[in-house]
């Protein structure tokens, strides 16, 4: 291992470890694109692991170590300090939290993957893998015609995601190309008793 590992290493272990002793804010208050997530310099094991949910758990912190990342087995360390972080009881075997991401994770990729890009990696997979499946799914007409509009209702007893925010009660999606992609309506076109919009994660 090379004295440039090394140090990489240590700085991210520094990095996450006043991230985590800080409380720092998650980075799903930060809007941010899955090009903006990439880190070319890794292998396609590790290049986009930050899109989707992961970014929405993550601190602004964890995000920027993980993007400085210039090797795999720094990125697998980083990935597994993540969840380790995030264990409720180190004491006991299992991870309760990363359990529940994977099986969603692995769900959302059966159901929603398109277009090249892991379900998971989605719109729609992102809000599954954190909140689970939709209490109700409706679908409007679109206003100007097209694809039409997916709406996903959450009910108060599904408590809060992974990221451990308050689920919204709705999320809009309208296919958009090949990409199903968060529908919001031009201002002043909302029907009345339409669902409230939010802003997409």
């Amino acid at each position: 291992m090379t004295y440039s590992n090394v140090a990489s290493r240590l700085l991210l272990a520094v990095v996450l470890a006043a991230g985590a002793a800080c409380g720092s804010a998650p980075a799903s208050r930060v809007s941010s694109g899955p090009e903006s997530l990439t880190n070319g310099l890794l292998g396609p094991a590790y290049s986009q692991w930050l899109v989707g949910a992961i970014a929405r758990m993550a601190t602004r912190a964890e995000i920027d170590a993980y993007l400085s990342l210039s090797d795999d087995l720094a990125a697998a360390d980083a990935i597994e300090a993540f969840w380790r972080a995030r264990d409720d009881d180190p004491a006991v075997p299992g991870n309760t939290l990363r359990a529940r991401y994977e099986e969603r994770a692995a769900e959302a990729d059966r159901r929603f993957s398109e277009a090249a890009y892991l379900g998971r990696r989605t719109a729609r997979g992102l809000v599954f893998t954190l909140y689970g499946p939709p209490t109700e799914i409706k679908y409007e007409v679109a206003p100007q015609g097209g694809p039409g509009i997916e709406v996903w209702t959450y009910g108060p007893e599904v408590g809060l995601g992974l990221d451990g925010s308050k689920v919204p009660a709705f999320y809009r999606f309208r296919r958009v190309g090949e990409l199903t992609t968060f529908y919001r309506p031009a201002v002043g076109r909302a029907r009345p008793g339409s669902p409230v919009e939010f802003d997409p994660p």
